[in-house]
């Protein structure tokens, strides 16, 4: 089998080195930094960037997590990864030392521990049910790797040669200022005479660095009784190179799955709700209970909750087009519907309760941000800069999620050119969601569907409940509660500019 992956059904391609524009629009970067430190050893960051090409490819992956997390699977990729991880260790330990023993021996327990670590994952995969195509083609990798002449002389090698290490015992005798080494038994584990830690009980299992009486003990002994010293030696030579590319791939590539089941589970334990979406693309694309993932981790750690909102695209339907007053949950609920969009497509369970996704090419965003002061171009051509791209490339159906467009631009100029860019996009087979100012743009277009964000006005207040529903526009003042709360009216600010005088007195 060659250039395996489990990340791709295809011929694996190179990693992405960039992350994708989309991820700090929906803060999926925020996310991700949540889900590598659940695997802090391995540089996983860049397998979260590319995003399957199609429904095959999507659905290879979900195969594949959903045999993941199954309790026994899950239980053996982590022992594999474990022991892969020892493995690892000690090669690095043996390129840091300059004593040739020490330097073998380490190489010796890496050969040991990876061989250790294959055929326990060969004979875990074949005794657990495996549902998923790429589960049971590396399971076949695998049955036809540890049956091959060369790893089977290898491993029974370095069984035999890590056997020996393990049992190695010896007498010391001190008298009369004299150094006597003898083989034998002893009682009491090794690390008792030296002092140190009670898990050690051969010198070989001990530190990196030898002390000056190891040192020792380990010439004299050499000098009398040179066999398992020099098969150490031997054993190195006899079995450079003795990884192999796919299985090492398979180490860090299952490590996209088991990071974010690690993740996921951590969450679901503080009251999280995640689901796997359906992909029927005869029903209505519709989520319950859907939230934004990255708030809401960042709101639990501030004992703030946060509010879930459900959606449907009818037939017909392309587009969402989101009025309401700022600071009410429109970006919120764009940045949930992308998010919802990018763990269906990587493959992944969605935070929601119930979801179904259409398939779609990509997923494009433009969101606004600050006018740079360096280039004085204004903030409208920046808008349109990054803006034309998005159009310009094959945007055919791709999910978009654009936030407050056109700003700048007068009212009726910004409704002209938010319409066309709706139609761009509708005409491309696209489906998103525009979150704007422009309450007019909800009638500009056909399939595009109005939506607000909802105030409770109960009490004379104008209170935030950040649900998303379908209804007109609010014809009302939306900032006279934000107002009032930071005590910017008029009278406020009136009494506060008094106080303040009599205090220059």
């Amino acid at each position: 089998m060659e250039e395996f992956s489990i990340l791709d059904p295809r011929k694996p391609e190179q990693e992405i080195s960039y992350m994708p524009g989309y991820f700090r629009d929906l803060n999926l970067d925020q996310l991700l930094q949540q889900i590598k430190e659940q695997a802090p050893v391995y540089d996983i960051e860049a397998l979260f960037y590319r995003m399957p090409e199609d429904a095959d490819w999507e659905q290879y992956r979900r195969q594949i997590y959903t045999d993941v997390k199954q309790p026994e699977m899950y239980a053996c990729l982590e022992r594999f990864s474990e022991t892969m991880r020892q493995s690892g260790k000690y090669i690095n330990h043996q390129a840091s030392v300059e004593n040739p023993l020490q330097k073998n021996a380490w190489y010796a327990a890496a050969v040991y521990n990876y061989c250790k670590a294959v055929c326990q994952l060969q004979a875990d995969l074949s005794r657990l049910p495996v549902a998923s195509d790429g589960l049971r083609q590396f399971s076949a990798y695998l049955n036809s790797y540890v049956n091959q002449e060369g790893f089977a002389g290898r491993k029974a090698a370095a069984y035999q040669i890590q056997q020996e290490m393990d049992g190695f015992q010896l007498i010391l005798v001190i008298e009369n200022n004299r150094l006597t080494v003898t083989p034998g038994k002893v009682e009491g584990a090794y690390a008792h005479f030296l002092g140190e830690s009670d898990t050690c009980s051969s010198p070989f299992a001990g530190d990196m660095t030898q002390s000056g009486l190891e040192e020792e003990i380990f010439t004299i002994y050499r000098k009398k009784y040179p066999a398992l010293f020099d098969g150490i030696l031997k054993f190195a030579k006899a079995f450079p190179d003795f990884e192999d590319s796919t299985i090492r791939r398979f180490e860090k590539e299952i490590q996209y799955y088991l990071a974010f089941y690690r993740f996921e589970g951590k969450w679901k334990e503080r009251g999280f709700t995640f689901c796997v979406p359906d992909r029927n693309p005869v029903r209505d694309m519709q989520a319950k209970g859907l939230y934004d993932l990255a708030l809401a981790c960042s709101n639990y750690l501030r004992d703030k909750p946060v509010v879930s909102n459900d959606f449907v695209y009818h037939p017909g339907e392309a587009f969402f087009v989101v009025n309401g007053p700022n600071q009410g949950g429109k970006t919120t609920f764009a940045r949930s519907l992308g998010q919802l969009v990018y763990f269906t497509k990587m493959g992944l369970d969605v935070p929601a309760e119930q979801a179904n996704i259409h398939d779609f090419s990509s997923l494009l965003t433009h969101f606004s941000v600050e006018e740079s002061m360096e280039t004085g171009r204004g903030k409208l051509m920046e808008e349109l800069d990054r803006l034309a791209p998005m159009m310009e490339k094959e945007a055919e159906g791709a999910f978009v999620i654009i936030n407050e467009l056109f700003t700048t631009a007068a009212h009726y100029d910004g409704c002209i050119m938010g319409a066309r860019v709706l139609q761009h996009f509708i005409g491309n087979h696209c489906r998103g969601i525009y979150v704007t100012h422009l309450k007019e743009l909800g009638d500009a277009v056909e399939g595009v569907v109005t939506m607000t964000a909802m105030l409770d006005e109960r009490n004379g207040t104008h209170r935030r409940t950040y649900q998303i529903l379908r209804h007109a526009p609010l014809d009302m003042g939306y900032a006279e509660d934000i107002v009032e709360k930071y005590g910017l009216k008029y009278d406020s600010l009136h009494t506060r500019l008094e106080t303040e005088k009599e205090g220059w007195h």
